[in-house]
């Protein structure tokens, strides 16, 4: 279903009027014969809708590019500071992705560029330093690439929705709380976490008073005109007038961040071009300061740096990046996929994950020729393509060409902005990814995968990489649990072949898989129930109807169990075993020590119960 721009009702949840249209994307893509075209498109998923690009196409794309780059150039502005880099990095950032992705992506709506989440990871990762963050997006780009092309990105299963919900959740925390020093004006030396809370709040005396108007003041703005944009919903009985000002508050609502940015920056101009004596810039506020004026030259990163008098190598680089050649190619490929998926979903269109992950590579591997840091998909900026009506990942190719344009003319008007209104739009952003409707649903569905979520949560405020590896290995762990402690039922039934001697059968019922965990488990648990029905029971029955996965050591097992059971004078019958569980057992047991029937009443009905 297409999505009509007068139709946007939130970023997250677009309301639309109804319609029946069907999405472009999911049209057939062009037929062709030839071999090598058909070849040629799996590699280049552009090719299968640049034959049908259209003036309709071309408008929709302008406008969704357009939106997203208003969105983005303040947004790379403010998480260069979470970067700990030039905020010009922020800018370098943003442009290169949108023309790779446009000719490797699958997705139409997804747009790569700096977000909050990566920007804490190369604040970690990076040093603070441009050329150890450009190596690392070289150097992760590369990973993503190979990933990719050897079909890995089934790794990612392994980081549940509990672990990525800590780690976002966290991280959230850990961002907002790190622009709250941009709020009051004050600085701090500390990078961690739990220390720069604790030099904040000591350097609350020495807060400049302006910048806390002007951050306040922002953050407020930002989160009514982000309230405002629900009420943007088009009806049918809607009047023209109606239709106009719906329009235009969505308009006002998207570009919320720039017209914030822009206003407070234009107001610390007035003000210095005023020379008010009582309020002199810088002197009141804590502008940006000085921007590297122009594009970035288009050069190989740096493999080795300057530092005074000495040459660090480019093995002393790597060290230094150290765990984060892991972490940030996979979170940043987890990033954008979740939200690649998301919103495939919500048009209706296939999302090739291998390819994608290959399309994060590449983008990565040219932003660094452009002094980039690691990119991947942004949630809030692929809202606003997708609620933009984008056509094709052609939208991109316009994000990139105004955040060009900028680089080029505006780079002196940048300045004039507020510290405390880019921390604003930080702040802004942020307070909305704190996962609260994920431990709602995990408390209201399965409490026990809350523990892998609260563990991540809490160790990443230490050390993120230890956070992730401590959920994930938890989350291994409650999932290894059932496999090596499988629920079994016990339950005795009558043996009418034994009915004058008051014999009975003993039943046990298998809720799952066998592996070879639980061999141990299973083993110790008939032996024991056997045990304590000696006398009284003439056979033990092991139920297999849910029993879909089985192994060599239960089968070795089983037949140590049926001896066990043949000195206590019971016979072991095995019932409602798929064939190949029941072959595993007739080639590693002794002819005759395990009895097969297809259920309790077959066994009956030949006499052994």
């Amino acid at each position: 279903m297409s999505v009509d721009i007068n139709s946007i009702s939130s970023e997250s949840e677009p309301l639309t009027v109804k319609s029946n249209s069907n999405n472009e994307l999911k049209e057939d893509p062009i037929k062709c014969n030839g071999y090598w075209y058909t070849l040629l498109s799996k590699v280049l998923p552009c090719l299968h809708w640049m034959p049908k690009y259209n003036w309709k196409y071309l408008q929709c794309d302008v406008i969704a590019g357009i939106t997203v780059g208003l969105t983005v150039i303040p947004q790379g502005l403010a998480y260069a500071q979470i970067a700990g880099l030039p905020v010009q990095y922020g800018l370098y950032t943003a442009f290169m992705g949108g023309f790779v992705y446009c000719i490797l992506g699958t997705s139409k709506d997804v747009t790569l560029g700096p977000t909050a989440i990566m920007s804490l990871l190369v604040h970690e990762y990076g040093n603070k330093d441009p050329i150890q963050a450009v190596l690392l997006t070289l150097l992760g780009g590369c990973i993503q690439l190979a990933m990719g092309i050897f079909r890995l990105g089934f790794i990612m299963r392994y980081l549940s929705v509990p672990v990525v919900s800590g780690f976002t959740s966290a991280a959230a925390i850990t961002i907002g709380f790190g622009q709250v020093k941009h709020i009051l004006g004050v600085k701090t030396t500390s990078s961690e976490f739990i220390p720069e809370v604790i030099e904040t709040f000591r350097n609350i005396p020495q807060a400049n008073v302006w910048d806390i108007l002007v951050g306040l003041s922002c953050i407020a703005l930002l989160l009514l005109l982000k309230l405002a944009n629900r009420t943007t919903t088009v009806y049918a009985t809607d009047r023209k007038w109606q239709c106009i000002a719906k329009r235009f508050m969505w308009l006002v609502s998207t570009g919320r961040n720039a017209i914030i940015v822009i206003s407070a920056a234009a107001i610390a101009f007035a003000i210095h071009s005023q020379h008010i004596k009582s309020c002199r810039v810088p002197d009141c506020l804590t502008l940006t300061g000085n921007i590297t004026k122009g594009l970035p030259p288009f050069k190989p990163p740096e493999f080795t740096e300057k530092v005074g008098n000495t040459t660090v190598s480019t093995g002393t680089l790597v060290s230094r990046i150290g765990v984060g050649l892991a972490v940030v190619p996979l979170m940043g490929f987890l990033e954008s996929i979740a939200i690649g998926k998301a919103f495939a979903r919500k048009s209706d269109y296939n999302l090739d994950i291998n390819q994608e992950m290959i399309a994060i590579g590449v983008a990565n591997i040219f932003s660094s020729f452009v002094s980039s840091y690691t990119i991947t998909g942004s949630f809030s900026r692929t809202a606003i393509n997708y609620q933009s009506n984008v056509k094709t990942p052609a939208g991109g190719v316009f994000t990139g060409f105004l955040v060009i344009l900028g680089l080029a003319l505006l780079t002196q008007t940048f300045y004039f902005i507020p510290k405390a209104a880019l921390a604003a739009v930080i702040i802004s952003a942020v307070i909305f990814m704190i996962d609260f409707a994920t431990i709602r649903r995990l408390w209201q569905v399965n409490k026990i995968d809350l523990i892998p979520l609260a563990v991540t949560f809490l160790v990443c405020f230490w050390e993120i990489p230890y956070g992730i590896i401590a959920g994930v290995v938890l989350s291994l762990l409650l999932l290894l649990y059932p496999v090596s402690f499988p629920r079994i039922q016990v339950t005795t039934v009558s043996s009418i072949a034994d009915v004058h001697d008051n014999k009975q059968c003993l039943v046990v019922l298998v809720h799952s898989g066998l592996d070879y965990p639980s061999a141990e488990f299973v083993y110790n648990k008939v032996n024991k129930e056997a045990s304590a029905n000696h006398g009284v029971v003439s056979s033990v029955i092991l139920d297999f109807q849910h029993v879909s996965n089985f192994d060599y050591t239960v089968a070795q097992m089983m037949e140590e169990l049926s001896e066990d059971l043949k000195r206590m004078d019971m016979q072991l019958i095995v019932i409602s075993a798929y064939d190949y569980v029941r072959n595993i057992l007739v080639r590693v047991a002794e002819p005759g020590s395990i009895e097969f029937y297809k259920d309790l009443d077959e066994a009956r009905s030949v006499g052994r119960l």
